[in-house]
C-alpha cells in the first residue's frame, strides 16, 4: 500500500452505544468497498475471544481500505459505559466522528458523553440513524429529540423515503431526489414521491436553515425571505461539516447494507479530509507522529497505531519517544485491517499506519524526528474509580503478574496503577466491574495469568484536633553497653494537606547534634500507624524541644526509638481522629432527575456545591461525597436515571470522619 495524498484521507472514530450496529456498519463500509465479508463467526472487528462472548466492542479496532479514490483509516470505538478508555485517545487519530444511533432505542448515555467530549475538542459529527427497518424505527420521534438535545445545526441530509414494513430507500433531501435499493442492490433515482413531500420540505427547511447558519451573507437573505439556490448551498455545505457549524443526519440500515454506500460518498464528497481540518502542527513541518492505541499480537507482539500528525513515515525511520528521549527504529510499517496487516511503504501527514516491535512505546506518546518542537494537548481517559487488588492465584502466576500487568496497562491507558506503600499493595483502578472482568480475562487468555480479584481498601488517614506534649523515654543500662536516649517535644495540628512538619529547637546540647536526624526518624516510622487504625498520621507539627543523652549509652538507635515513644505518647493526648478520603463527583442527569440524584448524594454523606445547566434538558451537579459511600454508586445511578445518567469523580481531599460513623468503622477494624 502506497502513500496517499493527505487530501485523499479520511479519518473516520465510529461512536454509539452498545447494541447500536456500529461494528455491523463498519463490517458493510468493508463490504462495500469491495473487501469480502470474513463472515458473522470470523469478523473484522469485535475479533477478540472477550468480544465474542460479550457480543459488543470491548477496545478500538483499526480498519483500512480503499474507496473511490480514498484511503479511509475507519476507528470503530467501544461503546460500553465502562469501556470507553479506548475512545479519548483516538480522538487526536480522528477528523470526523461518526455517531451511529439506534433508530428504535434512540439516543442513549454514551451518545451524550461523547458528543460533549467532541464538541470540546471541535471535531466534526455526522450522524448516521441506523435500523430503520425494524418495525419499532422512529424516525421523527429521534430526529426531533437528538435536534432537542444538540441544537438546529443538526439537520436532516437524507431520511427515509418509507419505513416498515419495507424500509428500501432514502430521500436526499438538499437535492430534492428519492433513492430507492433493489434487493440486486442497483439504485434508482426519481423526483420525491407525493406522500412523502410534507415531510421532505419541512426537512428541507431545517437543512437549509442549519446550512446558511454557516455563511453571513446566505443568513440575512434567507432571513429576508430570500432561499438560496442549490449551487449557493453546496459550497456552504462541507464547510459548515469541517468547521463544526452543521452536523447532518443520514439514515439507513447497516444489516441490510441500506445507505451504507451513500454515507461513504458522502464522507468522501462532504466530510474534510486531514488537510482541511484545524491541526496544531503544520503539515509540512518535521515528522511527529501520534500513537492512537496500542495492541498486542500473539504473534507479532506490540502493535502502535501512530496518526502522522506532520511529515511523513516510512519504513526504516527512527524516531525519538517525546516522553523518554530514547530512539526507535520503524522497522515493520503496515496499514490494519482488524487483524490482518497489510504491508506499507508508508504515510504521509495526516494518515494512519501501524508500526511493530517499538521499545517502551504506549498509547497517548509522541514519535518526533530530530528538531521537532512538540506542545500538545493529548486526549485522556477520565480515572476510573473502581479501585481493585489483584492477587495471583498461584506462586507461578506471581511470576509473570508484573509483566502481563505493564502490556495490559500499555494497551489500555484507562488502567489506573497507584501503589500503596503503607499496606505494600498495588492498586489498580478501573471504570467500574465490566472493565475489570474484561481485563482479568485478557490476563488468562493473552498471557496466561490467572488472579483473584478483591476491592481495594478505603484510604483511610489519622490527625489530631489539638496540641500536646509527649515524652519519649528509651533507656536500658543493666550490664554490658547499654541505651540511653530521652526526647520531649510539642505536637500540633497543620491545616488539611498539610502533611508534616519537623523543627529542631534544641539549646544547650542537651540532645547532641548528630541524634536529631534520629529523633526525626523515629518520630516519621511513628506515623506510619495511628492509634485508631493503624493507618498514618498526616497534617501534624513537631517541634523537638528537649531531652538527654548519655556519653556512653546514647546512639542513633536509642534516640530514633525515643522520637516513636513521644510521638505515640503526644498523640494519644492531642484528640485523634480518622480522616476518610472525599471525592469530587460529578454528575449529568436530565433536569427532572435532579432532585432525585441530590438526594440520593445527600444520602450518602454527600455535600452539593452546586447545579449547572449542561445542555439543552440536561443538569451538572458537583457534590463532595466520602469515598466509602460510592461503592454501588455509578450502577445505582444507571438504575435511577435508566442508564441516561453519567458520573465522574476523582480524588479531592481527606476530611473529618463523624465520631459516630468513626466508632463503627474502627469497632469494625478492630473484629477484622
Amino acid at each position: 500500500m502506497a502513500p496517499v495524498p493527505t487530501e485523499k484521507v479520511r479519518n473516520v472514530l465510529v461512536l454509539g452505544h452498545n447494541g447500536t450496529g456500529k461494528s455491523t456498519l463498519v463490517e458493510q463500509m468493508l463490504r462495500v468497498a469491495g473487501h469480502s465479508a470474513h463472515g458473522e463467526g470470523n469478523p473484522t472487528v469485535d475479533h477478540e475471544p472477550e468480544e465474542r462472548e460479550r457480543g459488543s466492542s470491548l477496545s478500538l479496532a483499526a480498519v483500512t481500505f480503499e474507496f473511490e479514490g480514498h484511503k479511509f483509516n475507519v476507528l470503530d470505538a467501544p461503546g460500553g459505559a465502562e469501556v470507553l478508555g479506548d475512545t479519548y485517545p483516538a480522538l487526536l487519530a480522528a477528523d470526523l466522528a461518526l455517531f451511529v444511533v439506534d433508530a428504535a432505542v434512540g439516543v442513549q448515555p454514551q451518545h451524550e458523553e461523547l458528543w460533549r467530549v467532541c464538541e470540546q475538542r471541535s471535531i466534526p459529527r455526522v450522524v448516521f440513524l441506523n435500523k430503520l427497518d425494524l418495525e419499532r424505527a422512529r424516525y421523527q420521534d429521534v430526529l426531533d429529540d437528538l435536534r432537542e438535545r444538540y441544537g438546529t445545526p443538526l439537520a436532516p441530509a437524507t431520511i427515509p423515503l418509507q419505513l416498515q414494513p419495507h424500509f428500501n430507500g432514502l430521500i436526499d433531501v438538499l437535492h430534492n431526489e428519492a433513492i430507492e435499493i433493489h434487493e440486486d442492490g442497483t439504485r434508482e433515482r426519481y423526483p420525491v414521491p407525493e406522500d412523502r413531500r410534507v415531510a421532505t420540505d419541512r426537512n428541507r427547511v431545517r437543512l437549509i436553515e442549519a446550512i446558511v447558519e454557516n455563511d453571513d451573507e446566505l443568513l440575512m437573505r434567507y432571513l429576508d425571505g430570500d432561499t438560496p439556490e442549490l449551487e449557493e448551498l453546496i459550497p456552504i455545505y462541507a464547510h459548515g461539516i469541517a468547521e463544526c457549524g452543521f452536523f447532518p443526519v443520514l439514515v439507513g440500515a447497516a444489516e441490510q447494507c441500506i445507505g451504507v454506500r451513500l454515507l461513504l460518498q458522502f464522507i468522501v464528497e462532504e466530510c474534510p479530509s486531514p488537510a482541511e481540518a484545524p491541526h496544531e502542527l503544520p503539515h509540512d513541518g518535521p515528522t511527529v507522529a501520534y500513537v492512537a492505541k496500542t495492541f498486542s499480537d500473539q504473534y507479532v507482539g506490540r502493535i502502535n497505531l501512530l496518526r502522522v500528525l506532520s511529515g511523513a513515515i516510512k519504513p526504516g525511520d527512527t524516531l525519538t519517544v517525546h516522553r523518554t528521549g530514547d530512539s526507535q527504529r520503524l522497522q515493520q510499517v503496515f496499514a490494519l485491517r482488524g487483524r490482518e496487516q497489510l504491508p506499507s511503504d508508508g504515510a504521509n501527514a495526516g494518515d494512519l499506519i501501524a508500526v511493530a516491535k517499538l521499545d517502551d512505546v504506549a498509547t497517548g506518546d509522541l514519535l518526533v524526528a530530530s528538531g521537532a518542537g512538540v506542545d500538545l494537548e493529548v486526549p485522556t481517559a477520565p480515572e476510573g474509580f473502581h479501585r481493585v487488588v489483584l492477587h495471583p492465584a498461584t506462586s507461578g502466576d506471581d511470576d509473570k503478574l508484573s509483566t502481563a500487568l505493564q502490556r495490559i496497562v500499555q494497551e489500555d491507558p484507562a488502567i489506573g496503577v497507584h501503589l500503596d506503600q503503607e499496606r505494600g499493595l498495588r492498586v489498580l483502578s478501573f471504570a467500574g466491574p465490566t472493565h475489570t472482568d474484561v481485563t482479568v480475562s485478557r490476563l488468562k487468555s493473552r498471557y496466561g495469568v490467572n488472579v483473584e480479584v478483591e476491592p481495594a481498601p478505603i484510604a483511610y488517614l489519622e490527625t489530631v484536633r489539638r496540641p500536646a506534649e509527649g515524652l519519649g523515654k528509651h533507656v536500658k543500662q543493666s550490664g554490658g553497653h547499654g541505651q540511653y536516649g530521652v526526647a520531649a517535644i510539642e505536637l500540633r495540628p497543620l491545616p488539611r494537606g498539610g502533611d508534616f512538619e519537623f523543627e529542631d529547637a534544641i539549646v544547650g546540647g542537651v540532645i547532641p547534634h548528630n541524634y536529631i536526624p534520629s529523633v526525626e526518624k523515629g518520630i516519621r516510622e511513628a506515623m506510619r500507624k495511628g492509634p485508631l487504625s493503624g493507618n498514618r498520621v498526616v497534617d501534624v507539627a513537631v517541634k523537638l524541644v528537649d531531652g538527654k543523652h548519655h556519653s556512653v549509652d546514647s546512639s542513633d538507635a536509642a534516640f530514633q526509638m525515643a522520637g516513636i515513644l513521644a510521638f505515640r505518647d503526644a498523640v494519644a493526648k492531642a484528640q485523634p481522629v480518622l480522616l476518610e478520603p472525599i471525592a469530587e463527583v460529578q454528575v449529568f442527569v436530565p433536569d427532572e432527575l435532579t432532585g432525585a440524584i441530590m438526594s440520593d448524594l445527600s444520602g450518602r454523606r454527600g455535600r452539593i456545591l452546586g447545579t449547572n445547566a449542561a445542555g439543552p434538558g440536561r443538569s451538572r451537579i458537583d457534590a463532595h461525597v466520602p469515598e466509602s459511600e460510592l461503592t454501588t454508586f455509578v450502577a445505582e445511578i444507571r438504575a435511577i436515571t435508566s442508564g441516561r445518567g453519567e458520573v465522574s469523580m476523582r480524588y479531592d481531599h481527606h476530611d473529618e470522619v463523624p465520631d459516630q460513623i468513626a466508632k463503627r468503622l474502627l469497632a469494625a477494624l478492630e473484629k477484622d
